[in-house]
């Protein structure tokens, strides 16, 4: 029999025992992430793969500029996940210094569709992160071939407006209140035609912008359920705040039958509570099922 495969989430011991007693996760902005580079990496890997294709040097500063711009247009909200339920450094980073819990999910069943009162795979999509240039471009190449089967033989057709400089036109996408017209000029009498077509070919990047991360967190083994949004101001986003900032995010709840989902807790390194009462609160919130087990890194204090 082939062993399941679980994917992990980390936290605190106070989430963990939320999410567990109401089987609701929140799905946080992606945003708001850690990772300052958190979707920023397309643009640029992108432009340079159109400058090996041939696409014209304007035209490539134009597409990389809209495509390193989507994240201020394409919000993310994922709950993420890991390969490995007990990593010291997820316990450092996630899991309260070692304190916390890492909750294991089927997943098999975070791809299925359990229906409109549930999660599942008619609200979100598991992806599996990949990590570094080499991976990206990968995924990145046959978009860079099509756009320059399209657009290379029409030269340098647009270019970033007369002062407008890159720094310029990725903060004007930033504040969706200011005006964009200007960011671009054309160069041929059909360019507002063939950038309107550039436009519609660069579309489906929106949905690549956070499948991607440095090669150096490739230790986590990252995977996310993710959930895009073009707009933040929808009915189903909410908000909270620490002292920093106000974030949004998405509640998701896992409902009946969809509960079988959860399969296994990981109690980290530094946690102290007795595995029995964490099988007996389980227990009683509906979750007999679920496996308890302790950290086996033991060294760590």
């Amino acid at each position: 029999m082939v062993a399941e495969k679980l994917l992990y989430h980390y936290c605190s011991t106070q989430t963990g025992l939320a999410i567990l007693q109401s089987r609701m996760f929140r799905l946080s902005a992606l945003s708001a992430a850690n990772d300052s580079m958190e979707g920023r990496l397309l643009g640029r890997v992108f432009g340079e793969l159109l400058c090996a294709a041939g696409v014209a040097p304007d035209v490539v500063d134009v597409a990389s500029v809209i495509v390193e711009g989507y994240p201020n247009s394409t919000e993310g909200f994922a709950f993420c996940l890991s390969e490995r339920g007990d990593i010291l450094s997820q316990w450092r980073a996630y899991g309260l210094d070692g304190t916390g819990v890492s909750i294991g999910f089927s997943s098999e069943f975070l791809e299925r569709d359990f229906g409109q009162v549930n999660f599942g795979a008619q609200f979100f999509e598991l992806k599996q992160i990949c990590y570094g240039d080499d991976q990206l471009r990968r995924t990145l190449q046959p978009f860079a071939d099509e756009v320059a089967e399209r657009f290379a033989r029409h030269g340098n057709f647009v270019r970033l407006n007369d002062g407008v400089t890159r720094e310029y036109a990725l903060s004007a996408l930033d504040d969706r209140e200011r005006e964009l017209e200007g960011l671009f000029k054309g160069n041929s009498d059909n360019a507002a035609d063939l950038l309107s077509q550039l436009l519609e070919t660069l579309v489906p990047l929106h949905f690549k912008i956070y499948d991607t991360k440095p090669s150096s967190f490739e230790e986590e083994r990252e995977w996310r359920l993710v959930r895009y949004r073009h707009r933040v101001a929808l009915p189903e986003v909410e908000y909270f705040a620490n002292q920093y900032s106000i974030k949004p995010y998405i509640s998701c709840l896992i409902a009946d039958p969809a509960r079988e989902a959860i399969r296994e807790v990981v109690l980290g390194p530094k946690h102290t509570s007795k595995p029995d009462w964490v099988r007996a609160f389980l227990a009683s919130v509906g979750l007999s099922h679920v496996a308890v087990k302790r950290s086996e890194i033991k060294s760590y204090r």
